[in-house]
């Protein structure tokens, strides 16, 4: 994962020692450049962990979603059906209810 990062560094590194530094010099960047790279790395390591939680989120949010919609879709379902069977109980009162004035009437 962080192979090709060590060549850049390494590469710096080599540049310096042929320039012709002073090894207090050499050393100094030496130690800058460690630093440079365990924050990189570090930067690189948070960045991933970020990346893995948030498309884990996605995951977990796309499944709810999913559950949700079918479970919306059985709702409807069932509301249909509870609608179909107001309508039809509707229709037997309110034929019932006529023959009763009807009768009333008589």
């Amino acid at each position: 994962m962080f192979g090709n990062k060590l060549a850049l560094p390494g590469a710096l590194l080599l540049a310096l020692f042929l320039s012709g530094l002073p090894h207090s010099a050499l050393a100094r960047d030496l130690s800058t450049l460690q630093t440079a790279l365990r924050i990189a790395q570090d930067e690189v390591k948070a960045a991933e962990a970020e990346r893995d939680t948030d498309a884990q989120r996605v995951t977990a949010t796309e499944k709810e979603m999913e559950r949700l919609r079918k479970q919306l879709e059985a709702e409807r379902k069932k509301a249909a059906q509870s609608e179909k069977r107001y309508l039809e109980g509707k229709r037997r009162y309110d034929k019932a209810q006529a023959a009763f004035d009807q009768a009333w009437k008589r």
